[in-house]
């Protein structure tokens, strides 16, 4: 799992500072701040990371971790605050501990483009997996009432949010599910939609290949396949730079 290695990336760094990187600095008569060693055992656990294959995008975590341990430490809030805020975060970013997968929010400008993409077909079928807290379902189900959209989502407080709001904007066309993405058929769907992560891609790609119809569509924000070239590429004109890529199959 991604933050197990990310954990194993913190305590190398943190070994070879204290076993060698230390010793060595007194050895040779150059004192050190110990706050100037914390960026140190940042950088380390990045280059452990990379080394390892942890990806690249996970380096601004690695690298501040050290620096937000000890500035927490220095607060002295209650053992019961760290812990009511660890039970929150596992809460919403529960995707990212189990499938390596963190919370991603597609933006408006992406949300016109898979309206774009939409067939004109009247009862179609759009899932979102890794719905978050469904913003992208809301709002296709608003400009194509028509159709049938479903979101899937299994971090707890992103599922519960995504339940409010389709309680609240009374959309009928629209379902949220809870469960994981891998034990939801995508076989009745004309479009599949993900923003993921490049972990969990190259398997859904052999999911969605194995179990979508002739003629649907997989459409993955930013995030390729490895050996699997997109049949379209669409780029966007928003601050991310976000590419979509269409595979039809």
């Amino acid at each position: 799992m991604t933050v197990l290695k990310l954990l194993m990336c913190q305590l190398v760094a943190v070994g070879l500072v204290f076993i060698g990187l230390m010793p060595l600095a007194g050895e040779l008569g150059i004192y050190v701040p110990a706050f100037a060693w914390l960026p140190v055992i940042g950088g380390l656990s990045t280059a452990v990371g990379w080394r390892i294959g942890v990806q690249k995008w996970w380096a601004f975590v690695q690298f501040t971790f050290p620096l937000a341990v000890v500035g927490a430490i220095s607060l002295k809030l209650s053992p019961y605050v760290w812990l009511a805020l660890f039970v929150l975060t596992l809460l919403v970013f529960w995707n990212s501990f189990r499938g390596g997968v963190p919370l991603y929010l597609s933006n408006k400008t992406t949300w016109a483009a898979l309206a774009d993409l939409l067939p004109p077909k009247p009862g179609l079928k759009f899932v979102d997996l890794g719905g978050g807290i469904g913003g992208t379902v809301l709002h296709l189900a608003a400009r194509r009432p028509d159709c049938e959209f479903v979101s899937v989502e299994s971090a707890p407080i992103p599922y519960a949010i995504s339940c409010l709001r389709k309680m609240i904007s009374g959309r009928s066309n629209v379902h949220v599910v809870f469960g994981s993405i891998w034990n939801h058929p995508l076989t009745s769907f004309d479009v599949v939609y993900a923003f993921l992560s490049p972990r969990p891609m190259p398997d859904l790609f052999v999911k969605a290949r194995a179990e979508m119809a002739p003629g649907a569509v997989l459409v993955s924000n930013s995030f390729e396949v490895p050996g699997q070239q997109a049949d379209e590429i669409i780029q966007l004109d928003d601050r991310r730079g976000t590419r979509l890529h269409v595979w039809r199959f």
